[in-house]
């Protein structure tokens, strides 16, 4: 089993060292659970409410304002349904892996329940696992127009953004 994973955030993450006070929120998730032959089993899909205010520059970005997030729940609120889709999960998967699981790592870290999360043993970076092409790292929109042919409509969106990243892992494991 794959979770196929993005975060939207309310800011970028700071160094590690960095208190997790000083680190963003996470304002909405698209996790994806598929088979290995990519047949759907389940997700979870939500936007999230943060304890801070969405900044204007975040809103232009994702498009997630404040008011979208008002009545939405808090992380801890979702925390139970994401650990019931990622237990058993193989492999874990993102365009930014780094950043996706370091924004999780920042809530759990809130939570207490940092080593209470039941993480897959592997991780598929597509940032990393498609440096060879131009020795650089890619933007989802350009990989994916690589890999379609198509442009990634709706970026900087969870669901669109898993959704496009499903098509970059399909077109990088046949690639390989």
């Amino acid at each position: 089993m794959m979770i196929f994973a993005d975060t939207e955030t309310t800011g970028l993450l700071e160094a590690e060292e960095a208190d997790v006070s000083r680190q963003p929120y996470i304002i909405e998730v698209c996790f994806i659970r598929l088979t290995e032959d990519y047949k759907f089993v389940d997700s979870v899909e939500t936007l999230i409410k943060p304890p801070v205010p969405i900044s204007e520059e975040i809103t232009r970005i994702t498009g997630i304002t404040n008011e979208m997030v008002a009545d939405k729940p808090e992380f801890p609120e979702v925390y139970a349904s994401i650990v019931e889709l990622f237990l058993g999960a193989r492999t874990f998967v993102a365009h930014n892996a780094r950043f996706d699981t370091g924004m999780l790592w920042c809530e759990l870290v809130r939570m207490g329940k940092e080593f209470h999360f039941p993480w897959p043993p592997e991780w598929f970076c597509t940032v990393e696992r498609s440096f060879h092409i131009e020795q650089r790292r890619l933007k989802l929109k350009y990989l994916h127009k690589l890999a379609t042919g198509e442009e990634h409509e709706g970026q900087h969106r969870a669901r669109s953004d898993v959704e496009a990243l499903v098509r970059c892992y399909k077109w990088l494991k046949e690639q390989a």
